[in-house]
């Protein structure tokens, strides 16, 4: 048999043995792709899940439970801001009704105004300084709210001192007086309340938050059954204990951060519709009260021209009747509100037929007498149990706030879920080994 020769391949081409640096680079390439390949590759590749997992739900978990302690800290914050502010605008008006009222005894006000307005106007620039401190984002609208005071305070002394004099230009200084509270001093206040009951609202949910919290963990709790439910059944090892110590503390952080969430939304839920939602009302209800009461006054004040302030009674009487219905829808328990207001309009009524039957003498006195029935009485007798009822409902407001707790629990669930990840990181490297 004849044999033909053939001529060498050059080294490295096709066919040709590998040089010693190749095989090198090939085993490791080969290594690379059998790391992750097999039985131990598919448990490589199941240990980096779940350690993935558990670290995304320690930083979710912790980021989260914090936002939302931030979150129950401002909601309490900002519900205490617009408590403070509604109270600022409702003494502002008090004061007004209580210097009116004194105008109508001619140039002898009585101890009793003074020290209503007196007071009301000391809780007022308590209030605003306090309410400055508490929210630094109202400081300038607080900063012109407290200048439009000063400017109602120096009108106030000037009719006060005429109206010592009697002359009738100290009821035009009122007037001015009023008309400059209500169209520059009282709508500041309330457009800082209403920012304020903006911002609340926006705090007192926790829906989108405490769903990302749950839902993460959720996810890393299901894959880590997953994981051991397979693990299982390939090694016919029904136990695994790292694994299954993982599945425990990601399921008990879990477990913790529902609970929290779940008792965070209800509380502020019930705070929101319960006793913020009262108080609110009635905040309004005491200011329009104040307005309608001084209106009463300013209407006697114009002898015979009090058509308009009689008109701004009967709106701000209206207007306070329905905030109270809102109080009572939110806080069952306070019927007896609207009876006392009742009582108020009912000898209101009594002053008008007396001034629209041309005895206004007959209708100031009714006006400004303090005995028992009488149209102060009765307004007295409500102002005080608005007041007792609105501090009741504040009272229960921050302590609702406060027994919310969980202060520790971001640091413990993501604590336990990072600890979760170590352990569901080293969990197959026995089984692996199992495999050299």
């Amino acid at each position: 048999m004849t044999q033909i020769a053939t001529a060498p391949t050059a080294p490295g081409a096709a066919g040709s043995w590998p040089s010693a640096s190749q095989s090198a680079a090939q085993r490791r390439a080969l290594a690379r792709r059998h790391y992750f390949t097999g039985t131990p590759g598919r448990m490589r590749i199941a240990a980096a899940v779940a350690s993935a997992l558990c670290l995304t739900f320690a930083l979710a978990g912790f980021l989260g439970l914090r936002g939302i302690d931030e979150s129950v800290d401002r909601a309490a914050a900002n519900t205490e801001q617009v408590v403070r502010v509604r109270a600022i605008y409702a003494d502002l008006l008090a004061a007004d009704a209580a210097v009116t009222n004194g105008f109508l005894n001619g140039g002898q006000e009585s101890a009793e105004n003074r020290t209503t307005y007196d007071d009301a106007m000391a809780r007022v620039a308590t209030s605003i300084a306090a309410a400055a401190a508490a929210q630094q984002a109202d400081g300038k609208a607080l900063a012109a709210l407290n200048a439009e005071v000063q400017s109602y305070v120096s009108n106030v002394d000037r009719a006060r001192t005429y109206n010592r004099e009697i002359k009738p230009v100290g009821a035009q200084y009122l007037r001015i007086a009023g008309t400059d509270l209500r169209a520059k001093a009282l709508p500041i206040a309330a457009a800082i309340a209403e920012a304020n009951e903006q911002r609340a609202d926006q705090e007192l949910s926790v829906g989108a938050l405490g769903g990302l919290v749950i839902g993460i963990g959720a996810l890393t709790l299901g894959a880590l059954i997953a994981i051991a439910t397979w693990l299982a059944r390939r090694t016919h090892r029904y136990v695994n204990v790292p694994l299954t110590a993982a599945i425990v503390l990601v399921g008990a952080a879990l477990a913790l951060a529902v609970s929290h969430i779940v008792t965070v939304g209800t509380t502020m839920s019930k705070v929101d519709s319960g006793d913020y939602a009262a108080a609110v009302s009635l905040a309004r209800a005491r200011a329009a009260a104040y307005d309608a009461k001084a209106n009463e006054s300013l209407t006697l004040i114009a002898r015979g021209s009090g058509a308009a302030y009689e008109a701004a009674y009967e709106g701000s009487a209206q207007a306070a009747t329905d905030r109270l219905a809102d109080m009572v829808r939110a806080d069952s328990t306070q019927t007896r509100l609207p009876s006392l207001l009742t009582a108020y309009t009912a000898t209101h009524a009594a002053i008008r037929d007396a001034d629209n039957g041309g005895d206004w003498n007959a209708a100031v006195e009714l006006a400004t007498s303090t005995t028992d029935g009488s149209a102060n009485a009765t307004f007295s007798a409500f102002d005080t149990a608005a007041k007792d009822v609105l501090n009741t409902q504040v009272t229960n407001i921050v302590r609702a706030f406060d027994q919310i707790g969980g202060r520790y629990l971001p640091w413990a669930s993501g604590l336990a879920a990072a600890l979760a990840a170590l352990l569901a990181g080293r969990a197959m490297s026995q089984r692996i080994e199992e495999y050299r």
